[in-house]
């Protein structure tokens, strides 16, 4: 039956039926004013929804691939509209714009609030926003492997070119022969067991750690889709809990690589997870921002104390660990010892390291944005093969056809998608700067709107610049950067112009039917 419903009025619809659940938290604690809130729009939205199906049912057909790019971008901008009404209601203090911009940066992953005081805000706001977020990173997941991956979009066109197929390897949706609503089911079906139990499991232990259970619940939604966002004023590290960080930490991992979902999914499930290159890519980022951050104290200007003890050098270096990880997965949380890795490392606000691992992101058909740990790793063995054919000129590189292939057609991919993230990035400061923003603020807030890390503005600019700050035309660049960093520069190219890298899954060919793709 779902089938012949619109993926657009099933995505609205189950965003109406998500809003029952602050609206149960609201009347379980008494807050009926907020309870009202949602329970009102929930039913407008599931209306709106059902309108939607009866509407666009006569004029269904078969889906091409521009269609199905084209549902997710639509996706991407109306659900936010719908999911800013409760806000509207709530708090209409941030205006219609300030509304829709909270519920864009949940939505997208990017996190960041333009709300002044979160302790002002009712928690049923605070529930919402993080369910939004974690229910975005989901759509997220599900994009990925039901449209991007057959598409060679995502990060996968890398990995397409490494294999040297014409998609990705083992990938067992035929999006041909299947309508875009039965393998979005399927998709569902698979990935939301996983993504659920990892959310589950997590706002159990942050419990355990003696956080509340509203505050367990949202930042277990937000590290489990990559969001940032919390409900506390102080941001994660408020509970100065190390078992809370190291338990984040080990979740955080998961969350920017595909391995928890590769296996059932089918893409990438062959490779083992030391082989990966994505983790080796991680670890060896993660490990250098803190080896950079923690060896200063002995390097340049610093005095070396001779009563700094051995507990104050780890929490200097698990502050520089726990936060470098969380900002290359573009979530944004700082540990509680982040100050103390400041100080011993001598630098006032290293912002500079922490924006560029939130612009390289996690990994491909993760919820991280970024330019994604695959096109980083492609561009590097790229850049180490031509230096070693600087010093032998005639050397043959060994490995086999698919290391070949990645140091060529994917580090050129990789490349390309680069150059236009840059391009999206010069647009945004300099659409930023035409209003009267500086430079360094713009720079900041384009880095954190394009990567998706949207706590990483207020943190790194510092002092008291926090987005709440930003008018309606600001807001509204900002959210158009979110967009396009978490649909990707390359889909928006695909969608007027599908195969600028050789194409992939379903083909309209001459006669006007789709090829079939089999998996390979």
């Amino acid at each position: 039956m779902l089938d012949r419903v619109p993926v657009i009025s099933i995505l609205i619809g189950l965003l109406g039926i998500a809003m029952l659940v602050p609206c149960i938290q609201a009347a379980t604690v008494g807050e009926w004013r907020s309870g009202r809130g949602f329970l009102y729009p929930a039913l407008a939205t599931i209306l709106a929804a059902l309108s939607l199906a009866v509407l666009l049912r006569p004029m269904r057909r078969r889906e091409t691939p521009q269609h199905e790019l084209l549902t997710l971008l639509l996706a991407w901008i109306l659900l936010p509209i719908f999911a800013a009404v409760p806000l509207v209601l709530l708090t209409p203090s941030i205006g219609l714009v300030g509304a829709w911009f909270e519920m864009m940066a949940a939505f997208t992953t990017t996190g960041g609030t333009i709300y002044p005081r979160a302790d002002a805000v009712p928690h049923a706001v605070h529930l919402w926003r993080g369910l939004v977020g974690w229910m975005g990173g989901l759509l997220t997941l599900v994009a990925a492997f039901v449209i991007l991956a057959p598409r060679r979009l995502g990060g996968f066109e890398v990995m397409a070119a490494a294999r040297g197929v014409s998609g990705p390897r083992a990938i067992d949706l035929r999006i041909a022969d299947v309508s875009i609503q039965v393998r979005v089911t399927r998709a569902i079906r698979t990935i939301l067991p996983y993504y659920l139990a990892a959310t589950g499991l997590l706002a159990i232990a942050f419990n355990a750690f003696d956080k509340p259970g509203l505050v367990s619940a949202v930042h277990a939604m937000s590290i489990v889709s990559t969001s940032g966002i919390t409900p506390l004023p102080e941001g994660f590290a408020a509970g100065r809990s190390f078992p809370s960080e190291l338990v984040a930490f080990l979740f955080l991992v998961l969350a920017a690589t595909r391995l928890a979902y590769a296996g059932a999914t089918r893409t990438g499930g062959k490779w083992q997870w030391h082989q990966e290159p994505e983790m080796r890519m991680m670890a060896a980022l993660v490990l250098l921002s803190t080896f950079l951050l923690f060896v200063r104290h002995w390097v340049g200007v610093l005095t070396i104390d001779d009563d700094v003890s051995g507990i104050d050098g780890f929490t200097a270096f698990w502050g520089a660990l726990f936060t470098s990880l969380s900002y290359l997965t573009t979530t944004g949380f700082e540990s509680f010892a982040w100050e103390s890795a400041r100080g011993w490392s001598g630098l006032d606000n290293p912002g500079l390291i922490l924006l560029c691992l939130c612009m390289i992101g996690g990994g491909a058909a993760t919820t991280a944005g970024g330019i994604k740990l695959i096109r980083a790793y492609a561009l590097i063995r790229h850049g180490a093969r031509e230096l070693g054919r600087i010093a032998v000129p005639h050397s043959v590189a060994g490995l086999g056809a698919g290391p070949r292939a990645l140091r060529r057609e994917g580090a050129f991919i990789a490349w390309a998608f680069m150059m236009l993230f840059l391009i999206a990035l010069m647009a945004t400061v300099v659409g930023l700067t035409l209003t009267g923003i500086r430079f360094e603020n713009a720079l900041i807030a384009a880095v954190a709107s394009l990567s998706n890390t949207g706590p990483a503005y207020e943190m790194i600019a510092g002092g008291t610049s926090k987005l709440s700050d930003f008018g309606a035309v600001q807001q509204g660049i900002l959210a158009a950067a979110m967009l396009l960093g978490r649909v990707e520069t390359l889909a928006f190219i695909a969608l007027f112009s599908l195969g600028v890298f050789g194409g992939a899954g379903a083909r309209e060919n001459s006669s006007g039917k789709s090829r079939t793709i089999s998996p390979s």
